[in-house]
């Protein structure tokens, strides 16, 4: 049996001028599994252009400077 999911998903609020998410779950539709990924949004409502970026080495890792 595989291993469980668990949920690591926290909220910043208050550290910066926008609102952090980490580690938000996203099931993938081809297996049972899921990435996980950091959003970065304004702390408004008003709609945002979105930007996207996908690397090798994981979410947390500086791999371009």
């Amino acid at each position: 049996m595989p291993n469980q999911t668990q949920d690591i998903h926290t909220v910043d609020r208050e550290s910066f001028p926008y609102i952090f998410e980490q580690n938000v779950s996203v099931p993938l539709k081809s297996s049972a599994g899921v990435v996980r990924l950091n959003v970065y949004r304004p702390k408004t409502d008003n709609k945002a252009p979105v930007l996207v970026t996908y690397g090798p080495y994981g979410k947390d890792i500086l791999y371009a400077e």
